[in-house]
């Protein structure tokens, strides 16, 4: 019984973690995307 309560323990901690790097994941692309579309304005610009 008790064995099963560490796995459900360390399921739930491996979603939480998964879940957090998904969250990271989406704030890096959205910064890149951010900054490519600053640098083709940019571009845009000098041209």
């Amino acid at each position: 019984m008790l064995r099963k309560h560490r796995t459900d323990a360390a399921v739930a901690a491996n979603e939480a973690d998964t879940a957090r790097t998904d969250a990271s994941a989406y704030w890096v692309c959205l910064a890149l995307l951010l900054a490519m579309v600053t640098l083709a304005m940019r571009i845009a610009t000098m041209w």
